[in-house]
């Protein structure tokens, strides 16, 4: 089991950028709406505020060097604490303002006016990123869904039928065990420790009777699929198949930058929980069977040859 399923993974490996290239499609259909429609929302808002202050003689240069100024000196090192403040109404009106009253102390008047066509603005900006954001988790959904599907197809297919009965088998037992650690929880504050310490080899359990149940019903002995030694195998194997894949993600961060490291990795990270996933699976399809079950496929093999023949 160790030998196939750590096979497993670097076979499917191949699948590497199906997830890169579905988020990376994602994220591009988000750029493409979000870019556009943030420079007419900017667009809008300079026309607007050169309305408001028309009476006023400005030269708007100070004022856009100020809020370019103003931008460099957020902490980029943190870039989703810093995106998170430029999205701030509050922020990005003091700073507009602040930039009016420096080239002119008779804007004043005009900040109430200048403060709510901001906010305006940057409610604006504010749906156009949910936009980016829903096409770029998107595009991590299908991504999923397609490695899912291509790293199945090599290790684990299964009928329509198998793949409701499974979708059931899982659902339950896992319900079951969910409502038993918070029953447990409630009786015995503790057990939390307990149950985070098992859950990893009650969930690996779940797997293979599921696996066993969808794949090997009457044709594989039980004991020889359930037992402590095969739980033992599949935590190690899965265990390795993670400290790899983060071993990967390590590598990639060293050699690029943080955001491409990321991306990279995070591939990794997908094809490997896939792969743990099916490991199970993948053990018990590929299980000897029964050698009477094996007879019986053969002595109908040969009957319909006979019956073709006659």
């Amino acid at each position: 089991m160790i030998r196939s399923g750590l096979i497993n993974y670097f076979i499917n490996l191949k699948h590497f950028f199906t997830p890169i290239g579905t988020l990376a499609s994602g994220v591009f259909l988000g750029l493409s709406i979000f870019i556009p429609g943030g420079l007419a929302i900017l667009s809008a808002l300079i026309e607007k505020i050169t309305e408001i202050v028309q009476d006023a003689s400005i030269d708007f240069t100070p004022v856009k060097d100020s809020v370019v100024n103003a931008v460099k000196a957020l902490d980029w090192n943190d870039p989703i604490a810093s995106l998170q403040i430029m999205f701030s109404c509050d922020w990005l009106s003091g700073v507009l303002n602040a930039s009016l009253n420096a080239v002119s102390s008779g804007l004043q008047p005009y900040a109430d006016a200048i403060s709510e066509t901001v906010d305006s603005a940057v409610t604006g900006v504010k749906l156009l990123f949910a936009l980016f954001v829903f096409f770029c988790i998107l595009g991590i959904i299908l991504g999923y869904f397609l490695t899912r599907f291509l790293v199945r197809r090599n290790m684990a297919k299964r009928t329509l039928k198998k793949f409701i009965f499974a979708s059931f088998v899982d659902s339950f037992i896992t319900a079951t065990l969910v409502a038993v650690c918070f029953w447990l929880l409630t009786l015995w504050a503790p057990s939390i420790f307990i149950t985070s310490l098992t859950s990893l080899v009650i969930f690996a359990c779940t797997a293979l009777v599921s696996a066993y149940l969808v794949h090997g019903k009457n044709e594989i002995d039980f004991k020889s699929v359930i037992n402590f030694k095969n739980v033992f195998k599949l935590l190690l194997v899965n265990a390795l198949i993670f400290l790899i894949s983060f071993a990967f993600l390590f590598v990639t961060l060293v050699i690029t930058n943080l955001i491409a490291g990321i991306l990279i990795g995070f591939a990794f990270i997908e094809i490997a929980l896939i792969v743990m996933s099916l490991n199970a699976e993948n053990y018990v399809i590929n299980f000897p069977r029964k050698v009477e079950d094996i007879a019986e496929n053969i002595q109908e093999d040969i009957s319909e040859e006979i019956d073709l023949t006659a």
